[in-house]
């Protein structure tokens, strides 16, 4: 099956995920888990229709921030030799922008092909900084 490597399926502000990094969810028991995360308010019903046998779920976080207006998109995808690659973008608020004033955990929801990788390593694309 040529499907694409990856794919972005949501992006939440309220992810429930404080520190930066990635979740690598493995199977519907690892969904379940994200119930119980105090800041969440990314539906998860749309995660529990993946056929895990065939992807996998990511969340690509970038930590709490101080207010809204930060989200966090797919770039693009690679397996180079043995981890696959996740580029994501992330848009933080041009300065003087009004925002929401409410802590937020940015992240994207990105389902993953389940075979022919090792580890998951996410960098993130550059906005000439």
């Amino acid at each position: 099956e040529g499907g694409p490597l990856a794919r972005q399926i949501t992006q939440s502000a309220h992810c429930g995920l404080t520190a930066p990094g990635h979740v690598h969810l493995k199977s519907i028991e690892d969904v379940e888990k994200l119930e119980a995360l105090p800041a969440r308010n990314l539906s998860l019903e749309s995660l529990k229709n993946i056929k895990f046998e065939r992807e996998h779920i990511v969340l690509a976080a970038i930590g709490q921030k101080p207010t809204g207006g930060y989200s966090v998109t797919l770039g693009s995808s690679a397996i180079r030799g043995g981890p696959l690659e996740l580029r994501v973008r992330v848009a933080e608020p041009a300065p003087g922008t009004i925002v929401t004033q409410a802590l937020t955990t940015p992240c994207a929801v990105i389902a993953v092909t389940a075979q022919g990788w090792d580890d998951i390593q996410i960098t993130r694309a550059e906005n000439n900084r």
